[in-house]
Parts: C-alpha cells; structure tokens; sequence
C-alpha cells in the first residue's frame, strides 16, 4: 500500500492510473482500491507531500482597480514588489518607538532635536549654519510636548 503521508509516491512505468469518473484519482502503485482522492465534487484533496518539489519564482497579484503585482524574493530573502526590494515604512507621524536601537551611517534629523533629562525636564538642541550647537532647556516644560 503508498504511504501518502510522509512521501510522494513514485510513478511507475505501465502500471501508474489517474483516474477521472464521478472524482479524479491516483494510483501510483497501479492499485485502484489503495488510489488517493485527488479532486471530487466537495473541492481538493490534496496533501503537503503533493507540493515536496513546488517552486514558485513568483506570485502575482491584481488589485481591485487591475494593477498587476509581483511578489518574489531576492537571494538574501528579502521581499521583491515588482522587483523592487520592499522597504517597511518608517514615517509614521507621532511614531512612539520603544528600546535600544543602534545606528550605524549617518543619521540626519530636520526639524530640531529634543532631549528629555532625567527627571523630565524637556531641552532643545540646535545647530547654526557654522556649525555651533546650543541646548535651550524648553521654555514651556511639560513632558507632554515631546
């Protein structure tokens, strides 16, 4: 009898059926009393080991107004949309973000800068067109402004 759990079975020469009545079958083994259930009225049967060497290079999808896309990945397993490596977005307004990150290249900030002490005293900093850096501690503190 095929174990169809755990592997796919082979197709033998002359002896494998797929058969096709009220349902569509297969016999590997050529025994039509052992055939699995492949398609039938009530929808598929199908089982993981039928899809052991399925390779997809690609998905694509349509939106609702027909825009085509394609998912894939790259070599390293990054997301490709469209072939283009998909990058999260970080732009968020009010954005909270929460633990120890480290950076590495160079971070630019626009907009100004503000740190918050200890015991939540609210400071900006600034940086003039040469280049000197002053810290103003902010006039009105309440630690719901940063």
């Amino acid at each position: 009898m095929t174990d169809w759990n755990n592997k796919r079975p082979g197709i033998a020469e002359n002896v494998s059926a797929l058969g096709i009545g009220k349902a569509i079958y297969a016999a590997p083994d050529g025994n039509k009393e052992a055939a699995r259930l492949l398609i039938a009225a009530d929808g598929f049967h199908f089982k993981p080991t039928d899809f052991d060497d399925l390779i997809l290079p690609s998905l694509s999808f349509e939106s609702t107004k027909g825009t085509k896309y394609d998912l894939s990945f790259d070599d390293d397993g990054a997301l490709l949309i469209n072939g283009i490596k998909y990058t999260a977005p970080t732009n968020q307004d009010d954005e909270t973000i929460k633990g120890n990150k480290t950076y590495e290249g160079q971070t630019r900030l626009s907009g100004g800068l503000q740190l918050l002490s200890p015991n939540g005293t609210i400071f900006n900093a600034n940086v003039d067109d040469d280049g000197k850096l002053t810290i103003e501690k902010e006039a009105k503190n309440d630690s719901t402004n940063g």
